[in-house]
């Protein structure tokens, strides 16, 4: 039997974060997400957070070029960039907003495997600049293992971007992500939830 969804946030109901979310953030930078098809029906994918948070976010689907035509086209765009670690990234902390300009970031989600893959099957992102952080914040997200100790979700990862380059207040999304957090681990026995929640782990 299908479970039943909320209409607005579209999580389960009884796992809907509506009432956590605040006042919708009106983001200068536009944040494009190139989503790998498994995370669409992940329950704790954090872009279905972003979209209910940020006013300009686009989300496309798929693995291949083929399936990105619509994002290569804002690609071809001045002041795109690509939120990606790698030898010719700069760190946006020592990026100047006003000097630097960046009205498009492109942000791929999915497992660090899976986000691997996507650029390398991409070439095309190849010729966008590329972002990275100098100073990784806390991981917030304790209820999704993350595959390296620095990792952040695709929420966090975009929360600290827009905080550091448009000086935004990011604490309406993780009050957001904190609501799903709450939300999905209401149900779970005690000795589940203390995996998630035990410091020593």
């Amino acid at each position: 039997m299908k479970r039943s969804t909320c209409k607005v946030c579209h999580f389960s109901v009884k796992t809907c974060v509506c009432a956590h979310i605040s006042e919708v953030i009106d983001n200068k930078t536009h944040i494009v997400v190139l989503q790998h098809p498994t995370e669409v029906s992940t329950a704790k994918n954090t872009v279905r957070l972003l979209t209910l948070q940020l006013e300009n976010i686009h989300v496309f689907v798929g693995e291949k070029p083929e399936h990105f035509q619509e994002a290569q086209s804002i690609a071809k765009r001045n002041h795109c960039a690509l939120l990606y670690p790698g030898e010719r990234s700069q760190d946006v902390e020592r990026i100047n907003s006003e000097q630097t300009r960046i009205d498009y970031l492109f942000v791929l989600d999915g497992t660090w495997k899976k986000a691997h893959k996507l650029a390398m099957l991409n070439p095309w992102l190849d010729e966008l600049p590329q972002i990275s952080f100098s100073k990784i914040p806390e991981n917030q997200y304790t209820i999704r293992k993350a595959e390296q100790k620095y990792s952040l979700s695709t929420l966090e990862a975009c929360a600290y971007f827009l905080k550091v380059y448009e000086s935004m207040d990011p604490q309406p999304l993780y009050k957001l992500l904190q609501g799903m957090i709450s939300e999905q681990t209401k149900f779970m026995p005690p000795h589940v939830r203390e995996r998630y929640f035990d410091n020593d782990n």
